[in-house]
């Protein structure tokens, strides 16, 4: 079957602005991610345990991606009061890779490529693998959180 789908490209725009001093302040930097030709946007309800919310392997499925074509992944904490914990792990060598999202704070992956740590070891330099899960928490009552995808 020919795909119907016509490839884009994704700009992603991030933009700081700040009257500081009576000075006007910041930058406005444009990426742009070319041939996507999927995109998932959602708002899913995290509740205080790991749920999976971004799952790679090397082929695609029910709610995961295929690890090779993934761009771009925005993970928004739509909560005023709760954060988030955002995991990734990488199956193979147990690389973890964890992050505090506070209330309405945005977070973006561009590249599977992680480095953490494997089973209580430090893992640093260039060291690095694809990772196959994230998954969110919140931490002391559900929060809503908005999801964005694009692969290509």
């Amino acid at each position: 079957m020919a795909s119907t789908v016509t490839s884009a490209t994704l700009k992603v725009q991030i933009q700081e602005d700040i009257e500081l001093n009576g000075t006007t302040r910041g930058s406005k930097i444009i990426h742009q991610f070319s041939e996507i030709a999927q995109i998932d946007e959602r708002i899913m309800t995290i509740p205080t345990h790991d749920v999976d919310v971004l799952l790679l392997s090397s082929s695609a499925g029910a709610g995961t991606y295929e690890t090779s074509t993934f761009k771009y992944a925005r993970f928004t904490n739509l909560d005023d009061e709760n954060f988030l914990t955002i995991t990734a792990t990488a199956g193979a060598s147990d690389s973890v890779a964890v992050q505090k999202l506070p209330p309405k704070s945005s977070m973006i992956i561009t590249s599977p490529a992680i480095s953490g740590s494997a089973g209580g070891v430090e893992v640093g330099g260039n060291t690095f693998s694809n990772f196959t899960a994230v998954k969110a928490s919140a931490n002391s009552s559900s929060v809503d959180m908005s999801l964005f995808i694009a692969t290509t």
